[in-house]
């Protein structure tokens, strides 16, 4: 597993106010770096702490957006669409303008959540892909969009691929795999997947890479 780093980064944080998102501010604070939480309701992020700024924006709002990377470090993605599981084209067009504006002020580093769904499992039960399939799929379609657009950017992206997420401890202990399926790995903790988000900030081992985790 890897180590985490004492480097220092100050960092911005899209989808701040969902549930992956708010591991993924808690978790950088308590690891000492400065965090911008971005979110279209502020009081949503939680209590505030020391190191935390929270700004209010539309992810499609392309000076807002612009506003939020400006003097980053890196930039961290957990946008959702909770549970609204129509159409969208929400993921991958604020995922574009943050794109866009990390290439414009020369932020390079972008961690972004899609999701494990993407990949055909054939270890999964028939049923549960059916499922997933069916329940997820405009979700998914956006997600796709969203990683069509990372790897056809410039930027030092990585893309995180979880399968069901779950509320529980982050433990530091799963499994990685790069672009197939973790074997039999159908679900993780979102604390765990800030876990990894916040480790791969400093050791860049999967730079331009999508990685799937799971327990």
């Amino acid at each position: 597993m890897m180590a985490r780093t004492n480097m220092r980064m100050k960092v911005v944080v899209f989808g701040a106010t969902g549930p992956t998102g708010r591991e993924v501010v808690a978790q950088a604070l308590d690891a000492g770096h400065e965090v911008r939480a971005f979110a279209r309701n502020p009081a949503a992020v939680g209590s505030w702490a020391p190191g935390l700024e929270v700004v209010q924006g539309d992810v499609l709002d392309p000076s807002a957006v612009r506003a939020a990377v400006g003097g980053m470090d890196a930039v961290l993605s957990a946008l959702g669409t909770g549970s609204n599981l129509e159409p969208t084209t929400v993921l991958s067009e604020g995922t574009g303008l943050i794109l866009d504006a990390m290439a414009s002020l020369g932020v390079k580093r972008i961690i972004c959540v899609t999701s494990a769904g993407l990949l055909d499992d054939p270890n999964a039960p028939f049923v549960f892909r059916m499922f997933i399939r069916r329940r997820l799929r405009h979700v998914h379609e956006d997600l796709r969009r969203v990683e069509e657009r990372l790897r056809a950017s410039s930027q030092e992206w990585t893309i995180v691929r979880p399968p069901r997420l779950l509320d529980g401890p982050r433990t530091g202990r799963y499994r990685i795999e790069v672009d197939k399926p973790v074997r039999r790995g159908h679900k993780i903790n979102r604390a765990d997947v800030a876990d990894f988000m916040l480790r791969e900030l400093g050791a860049r081992q999967f730079v331009r890479h999508a990685v799937t985790i799971a327990y």
